[in-house]
């Protein structure tokens, strides 16, 4: 790639950078990134950071992962309704420490990890779409994980739930995670495919 070609793709990088994080912006703005669901909630905010973490890498993907993370910790704090919601406040869970971590660690994680495993199995699997599914979903799945981690370690042995914390468990693993891969896995293999498609076309990357 010559210079110019660099300094293009850097380009379209931070242009796209900037629209993800529009993207999350309003949809945390407007309520629409996150569906209140019994005790827990349902976000669809994973799946920019996944995109953009795909199509500009790990660097790009942490970046936006980071502005989720913070973003959850807004919305969780101006608008939490159910007691898991709160948890991710800083200002309402009475651990700020706790909810600061796991708000945004598992959110970097979920902007570095697409960008590895995509860049890893695309070299053995040629077909791109099915190596996008792959890394979205693995993501997705691992994201789920590390926040329910942190809900165990960090909130539920201070608070003696472990009824509860189960409870939880089932729900996010029945519906929340579920839904959430399903969405990451379609959603993520149809933009990134046709987003590659088109800058190899236009810049021959």
């Amino acid at each position: 790639m010559n210079k110019a070609g660099k300094l293009n793709r850097k380009t379209v990088q931070l242009t796209e950078l900037a629209l993800l994080t529009a993207l999350l912006m309003v949809l945390t703005i407007f309520n629409i990134g996150f569906i209140n669901y019994g005790v827990i909630s349902i976000t669809i905010l994973h799946i920019p950071v996944i995109i953009g973490s795909i199509l500009m890498g790990p660097y790009y993907g942490g970046i936006l992962g980071l502005i989720f993370g913070v973003l959850s910790m807004l919305n969780a704090t101006f608008r939490g309704v159910t007691p898991v919601d709160l948890m991710f406040s800083p200002f309402a869970s009475g651990l700020p420490l706790q909810s600061i971590v796991m708000s945004v660690v598992p959110r970097v994680l979920l902007g570095v990890i697409p960008a590895l495993l995509y860049r890893l199995l695309h070299k053995k699997i040629k077909n791109r779409p099915v190596v996008i599914g792959i890394s979205a979903a693995v993501a997705s799945l691992l994201h789920t994980a590390g926040v329910l981690g942190c809900l165990y370690f960090m909130f539920f042995p201070e608070m003696n739930a472990g009824t509860v914390f189960s409870a939880v468990i089932g729900a996010v693993v029945q519906i929340n995670g579920i839904l959430e891969i399903i969405c990451a896995v379609v959603i993520s293999s149809a933009v990134c495919s046709g987003v590659m498609s088109y800058m190899r076309n236009q810049y021959d990357w």
